[in-house]
């Protein structure tokens, strides 16, 4: 009879401890599943400036040039992205085309086209110009990438008729919204002030080509 109190009292003992033990054990299966999921958690999208000196940020901190605003001016409509800076001061639109699979990687979702300025300012014959963003807006198209063609150097007809043609997103007027006096000494290039203008103009449409490249 003692024996058999004994036993159903250790009995009594385990059958909490057991329940506990299943408790803790749920617990941490259901937190390392949890920490797997946010480690699995896809990355956030990346856009790429693509173009010259005012896609580079030519004579500003980084901080200040077009990318880190743009990433900002996201964050500031809930749109997390990573901005990449791929821009070359003084390059025409052939020096783009030649460079464009080693500085647009293969993460890029969305890739804003900037080139003109320098094929005027060179003399480059427009045909050329034609021809250099045709390629570059297809070869883009062809891997997946959602393209904003942003008008610059006096090539607007040109830039809006390859969008157009290559199913590209064509953005007018990359300097809308900021006058000579927001230049640096150079009187071309935007200073920190224009470049905050362009970013804040440029983020709703980037945040829309985000949502539909999707």
């Amino acid at each position: 009879m003692i024996e058999r109190n004994r036993i159903a009292f250790h009995k009594s003992l385990q059958a909490p401890l057991t329940m506990s033990r299943r408790a803790a054990i749920g617990g941490s299966v259901a937190a390392l599943a949890a920490s797997v999921a946010r480690g699995q958690a896809a990355p956030p999208p990346v856009v790429t400036l693509f173009g010259d000196s005012i896609v580079a940020g030519y004579g500003l901190a980084p901080a200040d040039g077009l990318a880190r605003q743009l990433e900002l001016a996201l964050a500031a409509r809930d749109v997390t992205a990573v901005v990449r800076n791929a821009g070359v001061p003084g390059e025409p639109s052939p020096g783009g085309l030649a460079r464009l699979d080693a500085s647009v990687r293969k993460d890029t979702a969305v890739c804003v086209v900037e080139f003109g300025g320098n094929d005027r300012r060179l003399g480059l014959p427009e045909s050329l110009t034609h021809d250099s963003l045709d390629q570059i807006v297809q070869r883009l198209r062809a891997r997946g990438v959602t393209v904003i063609v942003a008008e610059n150097g006096g090539l607007g007809r040109i830039q809006r008729e390859i969008a157009e043609a290559r199913g590209a997103i064509f953005y007018p007027n990359l300097f809308a919204g900021t006058g000579r006096d927001m230049r640096l000494p150079d009187g071309v290039h935007p200073n920190a002030a224009a470049e905050r203008i362009m970013a804040q103009a440029l983020a709703p449409v980037v945040a829309q080509a985000l949502r539909d490249h999707r």
